[in-house]
């Protein structure tokens, strides 16, 4: 949205505002009314160019049309036997569930990266200079590597064995691996330092020779073969490698923090098909 538009009607509606304690009414459709803060909150749901013409009469005039006109069928829907209707308040009362869910759900997020921000200014986070220094003279690389993740061993072996006898490993992701963020690219991942890999195969890759397949391997998301294409070596004093180290190391302290807190909350898989 254009913010010189909105400074002006906003501005417009400030000196309206000052004439009349109540929002301003600018339309009436029977018992409905359309105010000023309603005009200007659509308003701001449109694209840049229309904005613009709304600062002229007409424009100003067509977008009230366009109000009026919603609130013609408002007030017809209103008045019919819809709202009266079973189907329509079986729906009215389902999305109030849905929207109670969002809230909850809105609410918990906020909460979660409120703790998380405490946590950050109570220094229980904190990543020191020395720290990342640390780091990246243990883990001075990053690599570039593909995998096919699949449901079980025995066709990660058949998998296997076609990509070591020459098949396109992009191929094979594609068409069979269960991972699709990878799967669309081929099985590539982006280049990945020490501590970006899950943990099964993290070790593993770092230790494979360039161009090597290694498989079936195991971890909590099924059965991998994987594919070293590349090495190389981190910019220790690259701003932004410093800065993706920071976040790393952050995490990894976060992670042990809920690892303490996990004896204050016991965690317990009830569900058999989860564990």
């Amino acid at each position: 949205m254009r913010r010189d538009a909105l400074l002006l009607i906003a501005a417009a509606a400030a000196a309206a505002a000052c004439s009349s304690r109540r929002d301003p009414v600018l339309a009436r459709v029977g018992r409905l009314t359309i105010t000023q803060s309603e005009f200007q909150r659509k308003l701001a749901d449109v694209s840049a160019d229309y904005q613009d013409y709304v600062l002229t009469p007409s424009g100003r005039r067509q977008f009230l049309d366009v109000l009026i006109r919603e609130d013609l069928v408002l007030a017809a829907a209103q008045s019919s036997d819809v709202p009266r209707s079973p189907e329509f308040r079986a729906r009215l009362e389902q999305l109030r569930r849905d929207e109670e869910e969002r809230v909850r759900d809105g609410e918990n997020a906020l909460l979660t990266q409120m703790w998380i921000e405490d946590l950050r200014k109570r220094g229980d986070l904190a990543v020191s200079d020395a720290e990342v220094s640390a780091y990246l003279n243990a883990h001075p690389t990053e690599v570039l590597f593909r995998h096919v993740l699949l449901a079980t061993p025995e066709k990660a072996e058949a998998a296997a064995k076609k990509l070591r006898a020459g098949a396109s490993f992009a191929k094979i992701a594609k068409e069979e691996s269960l991972d699709g963020a990878t799967a669309e690219h081929g099985g590539e991942f982006p280049p990945l330092m020490y501590g970006e890999i899950i943990p099964e195969l993290e070790d593993i890759v770092f230790r494979m020779r360039v161009g090597e397949i290694a498989g079936p391997l195991k971890s909590k998301f099924g059965y991998h073969v994987v594919r070293k294409d590349a090495e190389k070596p981190l910019d220790k004093s690259d701003p932004q490698t410093r800065e993706r180290v920071s976040r790393l190391l952050e995490k990894q302290k976060l992670d042990a923090h809920l690892q303490q807190i996990e004896k204050k909350f016991p965690v317990e898989v009830v569900d058999e098909q989860f564990k």
